[in-house]
């Protein structure tokens, strides 16, 4: 679809995010669409690398991870965009162009969304407790959610299963769970609520 288009190239693809870090040194180009899913790395750890390392591209995540679970996180980190997979042509094309023209693209339910929560006066401490794990914790989290064993996750996110304990551990202190089965009780109830 973006090489039908007169103004746009697709100029490398890659599979992991140790391919995409080598591809930009090598390509360097201006927009960079990326999962949240990838082979090694997540894709919000690849946001992270690509700022650090080359601040001036734009990143826009096309992910079918909800936007509203993951845009806030994904934008913190330095993307200009998010856009669902099961967005349709027109309005994929539209957040490339929009995030190449040096503009942020969000769908507009999840501008409706960040309007009212500027719209509204939360009390001191009334945000959501989720909102206190750091990103790789929220995957952690997440991840147990959907079933995944410590042993899966550590697979998964490249990481020994020792830092996975560690990330658990974390998520229990900052939620106030005394018990892993707790924990990992309030992570499905949360993805089921995300579904």
């Amino acid at each position: 679809m973006l090489n039908a288009q007169p103004d746009l190239e697709v100029c490398a693809t890659a599979v992991s995010a140790a391919e995409a870090l080598g591809l930009l040194e090598q390509v360097r180009p201006d927009l960079v669409v990326t999962d949240l899913t990838l082979g090694g790395r997540s894709g919000l750890d690849l946001i992270k690398d690509v700022m650090a390392l080359f601040p001036e591209t734009k990143i826009l995540v096309c992910s079918m991870h909800d936007e509203m679970l993951w845009a806030n996180r994904t934008l913190q980190a330095g993307a200009r965009g998010y856009v669902m997979k099961d967005a349709d042509g027109p309005t994929f094309l539209t957040a490339v162009r929009t995030v190449l023209a040096g503009q942020r693209y969000m769908s507009s339910r999840l501008a409706a969304s960040v309007l009212e929560s500027f719209g509204q006066s939360k009390p001191r401490g009334s945000s959501s407790p989720i909102e206190k794990l750091s990103d790789r914790e929220f995957e952690v989290f997440r991840l147990f959610g959907e079933g995944k064993t410590a042993k899966e996750i550590a697979a998964q996110l490249n990481l020994s299963p020792k830092t996975v304990s560690v990330h658990r551990d974390h998520i229990k202190e900052k939620l106030g769970f005394s018990t892993s089965a707790e924990m990992i009780r309030q992570a499905v109830r949360h993805v089921e609520s995300q579904g």
